[in-house]
């Protein structure tokens, strides 16, 4: 505090008051009525303070992103951002009452130091400050407590409300264990969503707001609210009286719409979204939606998150099976023609793209880099009749399927990863931009003639196919939107919230980690 100040401000106030030609004040006043002041109970000392900050630092256990970022600052000799020469500054009081409404989001205020905060400030306000300098409340530990502690609640608070209080590719991209030996373990990937995180970047910008005004620091902490359009509306549900279930499950989601994605459904008026729970497919153009049942991945083979474009439409496509289904269910027949032949498979050698004899390939051969397995496309066709392709890096698509009868069950978590969909033609009618009745005649064509292993001779005599009319491949243009996403609750067409079953299991894994803060 500067106590010079605090005195000329007194002094000039007793000044003006007994000029007052009314004379109805009699103030008496001397230096000695401030001369407990002058003493080292409100004396900050810069190498004491700096002491007691390095000591709460290393006392401080908290593992969050933002809390080591905090401790590295202050270890690594980083300079005050909250306390100066004049005490602390009114940007204090613009984060605590942020910090005041984290109860709105479901989170506890001391969470992030909130009653700390006050106290200390408080303390610094009214000069409570205990002269024994190993008094926990002594002007040295007050002014060190508050410095790290606002720091640490700006950053948390910040972060989280900016990016998420999960990192959800730490969290889901270490779930599924793919293979694990004595030395390593290997994960399945399960989220490719590109989200932004609190990289050095954003860290060096946090520290620079912190150190300026009030006015720049408010900003920051505003800018800071999520993105996400649905945010808005789990805040309203979460508002509402909700049993305990209830309220875990709009806090899971709420903070799933924290991540920071840069792009969302809502940013585009033709996509198409895939929300894993539902178990169902939604194009939407403007106010005209399509929507379908789907297969997708099962528990072993969950379908991953991602956001890609839909970019071109295959028809009668060949099916490159995947080693883990090799692996799984091909190898065993190796050097049986008549198992490739059932199945229609042939094996190609991937160097020279020469189609090789299943009866001269061993279990070997067929697990090697150097080998193919192909289903042939056309009516039995594991992929269906057509494909629809985007880029990912898990080799997974959109696709018809030869088994529609997966469409009736309930639980249709049965594929490898892909997404089977139970109106192809819809959908890819609505992939395109102009709707061509010629080119909807050949692309109709293409995926109801009989093609392949199943057309006999007397097909080839009687229906003979009409070549023109078969189309093997369609640019999608302009590219379509693509977001498979996992919310267990989200909103319909009408707006209305629509409660999905958590059938990967993603709900506890999300709460766990964001119950430190409740």
């Amino acid at each position: 505090m500067n106590i010079q100040k605090i005195l000329f401000s007194f002094l000039l106030l007793i000044g003006v008051l007994c000029s007052c030609q009314e004379k109805k004040f009699h103030v008496s006043v001397s230096l000695d009525s401030f001369a407990d002041m002058a003493n080292s109970t409100y004396k900050i000392d810069a190498e004491k303070l700096s002491e007691n900050i390095n000591r709460v630092v290393m006392a401080d256990s908290d593992r969050e992103t933002a809390d080591i970022h905090a401790r590295r600052h202050y270890l690594n000799g980083g300079r005050l951002v909250w306390v100066t020469r004049d005490g602390v500054s009114s940007k204090a009081d613009s984060l605590v009452a942020y910090l005041a409404t984290v109860d709105s989001i479901g989170f506890s205020r001391d969470k992030f130091c909130y009653s700390t905060l006050v106290g200390d400030l408080q303390r610094v306000r009214s000069l409570d400050f205990d002269k024994d300098e190993d008094s926990r409340n002594n002007i040295n530990k007050v002014y060190a407590r508050l410095e790290y502690n606002l720091t640490k609640a700006f950053l948390r608070y910040t972060e989280g409300m900016r990016f998420g209080f999960v990192n959800p590719s730490d969290v889901f991209n270490r779930l599924d264990v793919r293979d694990s030996d004595s030395v390593r373990v290997s994960y399945r990937s399960l989220y490719d969503v590109p989200t932004k995180r609190a990289d050095k970047d954003f860290v060096a910008e946090a520290f620079g707001v912190m150190a300026k005004d009030d006015a720049s620091v408010g900003d920051f902490l505003k800018k800071s609210y999520p993105e996400n359009p649905l945010y808005n509306k789990f805040l309203k549900r979460l508002a509402l009286p909700l049993s305990a279930d209830e309220r875990r499950l709009v806090l899971c989601n709420m903070e799933r719409s924290r991540w920071r994605h840069g792009d969302y459904p809502q940013m585009h008026k033709k996509y198409v979204l895939i929300n894993i729970p539902s178990l169902h497919l939604d194009a939407v153009d403007g106010n005209e939606w399509l929507t379908m049942r789907i297969g997708l991945g099962s528990l072993e083979t969950k379908t991953p998150l991602l956001t890609s474009r839909v970019k071109r439409m295959d028809f009668n496509p060949q099916w490159i099976i995947p080693k883990s289904i090799i692996k799984k269910s091909v190898r065993q027949h190796a050097g049986s023609r008549g198992y490739f032949d059932s199945h229609d498979y042939f094996i190609q050698q991937r160097s020279t793209g020469r189609e090789v004899d299943p009866a001269t390939v061993t279990g070997n051969m067929l697990m090697s880099s150097d080998y193919l397995v192909i289903q042939r496309g056309g009516e039995g066709n594991a992929l269906g009749r057509i494909i629809f392709r985007f880029d990912n890096n898990f080799s997974i698509y959109m696709h018809d399927t030869s088994n529609r009868g997966v469409f009736a069950r309930g639980d249709r978590s049965v594929s490898h990863g892909c997404i089977r969909v139970e109106k192809p033609y819809e959908l890819a009618v609505f992939m395109l931009k102009d709707k061509d009745e010629k080119l909807m005649e050949k692309m109709k064509y293409s995926m109801t003639v009989k093609y392949g292993r199943h057309r006999t001779d007397d097909d080839d005599v009687n229906d003979p196919i009409n070549r023109k009319l078969m189309i093997r491949s369609q640019k999608v243009d302009p590219q379509v939107a693509l977001f498979i996403t996992y919310y267990t609750l989200y909103p319909n067409a009408e707006g209305s919230f629509v409660r999905y079953s958590d059938i990967y299991g993603f709900d506890p894994v999300i709460y766990g980690r964001i119950k430190k803060y409740l």
